[in-house]
């Protein structure tokens, strides 16, 4: 079903700058369902949105078994289109003020041993895989777990973004902002080495088959430009169990704060906007502690 150009959700998903790609195309499709149900239940336009509405909405997804998370992720989703449409005088205000659903427990994200994470570093390739596919996918893993990078940030990297001199790499992020995050020694070598040759290896090898954009970091074996779920892929043929490239994120953050880092400094590497993003690992680092501590100690066993 195509959006509702009465509803104007196209408009507000264009005007969300500071909302990542991936976010809008989700945010996309909690409106075109919350317009769908609206429309269902004889709401023919955000006009007639009412708390009564909203409530049904909500009851329904939870009814359909959606988890809480996932219900407040579609109501944040309606807030902001609800905002929007005061600011344009569509609505004379936000019938979505005040409504909860609820607390909502927050899942603390999976964290790699540090055994784990330097075995996706190291994977030496199945048979017949060429070397530079290799050494593509070990420089992407690299940039996931030694830089804390997003996995659309990695995806949209070109070789212009890298700087092996000063062993940086320049990412765009979330809301369209850039920042400049350090590479390791480790990282910066195999990036170095891929640059140097796998990477025209690749492309000869595509011949024909390369359409992608000149300057990108990586390509896919398709000759595009690699994209996130080409990296899922190459995560999960590496590991035991499926892994999330967010995982490589939160290892990154998790590790760096079991060693001592600033908690503002972990802010300003992953690209957070706001400290509480951030906070979450400090609750990981304690449940960590907690759980070295009872293994370990003589009293604890």
């Amino acid at each position: 079903m195509e959006l509702s150009m009465s509803w104007d959700i196209e408009e507000y998903i264009w005007s969300a700058i500071r909302l990542g790609d991936a976010t809008k195309e989700v945010y996309a499709a909690d409106l075109e369902a919350f317009s769908g149900y609206c429309m269902r239940h004889g709401v023919e336009s955000p006009r007639g949105v009412d708390r009564k509405i909203l409530k049904g909405f909500v009851a329904d997804l939870v009814m359909l078994g959606n988890s809480r998370r996932t219900v407040a992720r579609k109501l944040s989703a309606v807030r902001g289109y609800l905002r929007f449409l005061v600011r344009n005088g569509v609505i004379p205000e936000d019938p979505s003020v005040g409504l909860v659903i609820g607390r909502i427990e927050k899942k603390l994200p999976k964290v790699l041993s540090r055994f784990d994470a330097d075995a996706l570093m190291t994977f030496a390739g199945s048979p017949g895989l060429p070397g530079y596919i290799v050494l593509r996918d070990n420089a992407i893993c690299e940039l996931l777990y030694g830089s804390g990078l997003r996995v659309s940030e990695v995806a949209g990297l070109d070789v212009d973004d890298v700087d092996i001199a000063g062993t940086s790499v320049t990412v765009m992020g979330k809301g369209q902002k850039q920042r400049i995050v350090p590479m390791n020694s480790t990282c910066a070598r195999v990036l170095e080495s891929y640059m140097a040759s796998a990477r025209g290896e690749m492309i000869e090898a595509l011949g024909t088959k390369f359409s992608g954009s000149s300057g990108a970091l990586f390509y896919n074996r398709v000759g595009l430009r690699i994209g996130t779920r080409d990296i899922r892929r190459i995560l999960d043929a590496r590991s035991s169990s499926p892994v999330n490239p967010h995982a490589l994120r939160h290892s990154f953050a998790t590790h760096l704060l079991d060693g001592g880092a600033d908690l503002r400094v972990i802010q300003e590497l992953l690209g957070h906007s706001r400290i509480t993003s951030t906070q979450v690992y400090t609750k990981v680092s304690k449940d960590r502690l907690l759980e070295v501590h009872t293994q370990t100690h003589p009293r604890a066993r």
